[in-house]
């Protein structure tokens, strides 16, 4: 056993052996993280449990402490300080490029800026669109296979299509949002739009996605219903490689809870007041915990692992308990149903990354669009753009050229996860319990 800390001799023999480490006092000059082993006292553990506990006992009791310890420590301590205080105007630096603590605006108010339209437009009840059929742009009728059917959009001229610098709300006539398509709301910080891409691309070489009748890929994360045949509540558990150690696994898991908060809380601020508020109540509405992971029961705070250091928004809101990220994902004419009246998903990614293999010339396209069906829109895929839909109605995208890549993340609100988590409800009784047992890690 560890002598007590109390025990002035046992703490200045501590002190000593702190002081006389290389490797210690090495990581504090260095400014590297002070884990249980750096601060182990020889074979024992340590009287310290980490750096704050160290500098506490240093300052309790002075005249025990070697005066080499003491300003290493002292450097340490201000070098960790002037650290934070860096961190803590980087995070307001990118709230207030992103506009996360801004309150939303309504699409009247948003189109009061001159930067956004907002059109009148009713859904069609056109019935002869039906479920399964392929989406092409107009010109890239070569990519579909011969004996497909497939929907050349825009139909006629009575379609709309939203250029990829257009940014532009659809509202029907009693004054409800159809569909709502935001640009460049990340562009004063490219590098998050980096970062958040390479999550994506690291995601979807790691992960099993979901639908695999649709092309491309997309990947679940969160609170799911389980397999079909099981139909049981739980966390998202695809990662394709089962031998990764616990510390690799919530390692991944993490930067992904990280980039679908941001997207969260980005979308929610960006799009119209009208499409936040009805999300969030009906959020409420459903009871569903926030998005979390694997050994954290946490219902906030998230982590953006950047290059330049990592930043911890430890109040900020998560997503909500279902999100995903995609790649190249496309799907025929279809409907989603869900709890919320509408589907919310961030473009972070449309890139054509091989013109030769894309081969745009006359008419031609890159194509992976998105499609509303009933309300005659088709969306030029752009990278940064934010967008609110609503699923219950026929869409799909259009298929893609070869060469191009997209990417983004989408926060949807599925009603047979609602189901699952109801049902489990119904057994377990209390949610907090419930959801700090399924988020346990089992070592």
């Amino acid at each position: 056993m560890a002598p007590q800390s109390r025990d002035p001799t046992h703490l200045r023999q501590y002190f000593e052996y702190l002081a006389g480490s290389t490797l210690f006092m090495h990581a504090l000059k260095t400014r590297s993280d002070l884990d249980v082993n750096l601060l182990a006292f020889g074979d024992d553990p340590g009287l310290a449990k980490d750096a704050s506990h160290l500098k506490l006992l240093a300052t309790k009791n002075p005249g025990l402490v070697p005066e080499s310890l003491k300003g290493a420590l002292s450097e340490y301590s201000l070098q960790c300080h002037r650290k934070r205080n860096v961190a803590c105007s980087e995070k307001r630096t990118i709230a207030k490029a992103l506009g996360l603590h801004a309150t939303p605006l309504t699409a009247q108010s948003l189109a009061a800026t001159g930067i956004i339209k907002v059109v009148i437009r009713d859904r069609s009840d056109d019935t002869s669109f039906k479920r399964g059929t392929l989406l092409v742009d107009r010109g890239n009728e070569d990519l579909v296979d011969s004996g497909n059917t497939a929907l050349s959009v825009p139909v006629d001229e009575s379609w709309y299509v939203i250029e990829p610098d257009e940014s532009i709300i659809f509202i029907d006539s009693n004054g409800l949002v159809s569909l709502a398509v935001l640009r460049g709301r990340c562009s004063q910080r490219p590098d998050l739009l980096t970062y958040v891409n390479d999550v994506i691309d690291e995601a979807v070489n790691d992960r099993k996605g979901v639908r695999p009748t649709h092309g491309g890929e997309l990947i679940q994360f969160g609170w799911n219903a389980g397999p079909r045949h099981a139909h049981v509540f739980g966390l998202v558990n695809n990662l394709t490689n089962k031998r990764l150690s616990m510390t690799a696994r919530q390692q991944k898991d993490s930067r992904a809870l990280g980039i679908l908060a941001l997207s969260w809380n980005l979308l929610v601020a960006s799009l119209p007041a009208e499409v936040s508020t009805s999300c969030i109540e009906a959020i409420e509405g459903a009871g569903l915990p926030s998005m979390t992971i694997k050994g954290d029961s946490s219902d906030s705070g998230y982590t953006l692992d950047l290059p330049n250091g990592p930043l911890c928004f430890s109040t900020a809101e998560r997503a909500p308990s279902e999100g995903y990220m995609s790649q190249n994902y496309e799907s025929p004419i279809h409907t989603d149903q869900l709890y919320a009246p509408y589907a919310m998903n961030w473009v972070t990614l449309h890139s054509i990354v091989d013109p030769d293999q894309c081969q745009l010339h006359g008419d031609r396209s890159s194509g992976g669009n998105y499609v509303d069906v009933s309300l005659r829109v088709v969306v030029k895929c752009a990278t940064d753009t934010v967008m609110s839909m609503q699923p219950k109605f026929k869409h799909g995208t259009t298929l893609a050229r070869e060469g191009v890549c997209r990417q983004g993340t989408a926060i949807n609100f599925s009603r047979h996860i609602k189901k699952a988590f109801d049902e489990a409800i119904a057994i377990e009784g209390d949610v907090k319990a419930m959801v700090t047992q399924l988020a346990e890690e089992k070592k």
